[in-house]
């Protein structure tokens, strides 16, 4: 049998325990209050049309199929979450922004040089071993970006947001994944790479200002 002094600490930190319980649940029920009283306002709804404007948009930009216009803009979507909603002393918001920066600018300076073969060849030799390759193309800083990028934004959707800005963000997953394929087309044609029907840049998507090479199809 425990000691009388051990069985009142326990019983003691028991309590304590079960204070700390009932209050909780009394915070929870007040925030659970005043979310659902913040939806019914008139600025809630104005928030979730615009919200469906900027879906909108989204999915006119991917359904262009071209990667440019998508990391764009993406990059603007981030800079905008830096600028207006991320504070200075937050540092885990603002570290993974400014991650999500940097991954941008590496698509886009990868993005000027894919469709040079000369260039982008010595690219592809710096990625020689198998496991920096896939279908014969090398994952490189861009590739590796898009995946990275596409977790962090997909760890956003299991936060607890509003439904319409979850379904934002998993447009602009959509989007980037259609950037990719774009991305994995143009290193295919650049490089001499045959990939499944499925990953070809269909007939008539040719990107505005683009010349057709020789052999590229």
């Amino acid at each position: 049998m425990a000691p009388a002094g051990w069985r009142n600490k326990l019983n003691t930190l028991k309590a304590a325990q079960q204070q700390q319980s009932e209050e909780r649940d009394r915070l929870l029920g007040l925030e659970a209050v005043a979310v659902e009283r913040h939806r019914e306002a008139p600025s809630a709804a104005k928030l979730v049309d615009t919200r469906k404007d900027l879906i909108a948009h989204v999915k006119e930009i991917a359904a262009s199929g071209n990667a440019e216009a998508i990391i764009e803009m993406e990059k603007d979507f981030i800079q905008n979450d830096l600028e207006r909603y991320a504070k200075a002393d937050d540092k885990e918001m603002t570290g993974s922004l400014n991650a999500s920066l940097l991954g941008v600018a590496a698509i886009k300076q990868q993005l000027e040089l894919v469709d040079d073969p000369q260039k982008y060849q010595a690219i592809d030799r710096g990625y020689a071993l198998p496991k920096n390759r896939k279908q014969g193309l090398p994952l490189d800083e861009a590739r590796q970006s898009f995946a990275s990028h596409r977790a962090r934004l997909g760890n956003y959707v299991k936060y607890r947001l509003e439904e319409a800005e979850k379904q934002l963000v998993r447009e602009r997953i959509k989007a980037l994944g259609i950037a990719e394929q774009d991305y994995i087309a143009r290193q295919a044609r650049t490089l001499g790479v045959a990939l499944p029907q499925s990953r070809k840049t269909r007939p008539g998507k040719q990107r505005a200002g683009q010349a057709v090479r020789p052999g590229s199809g």
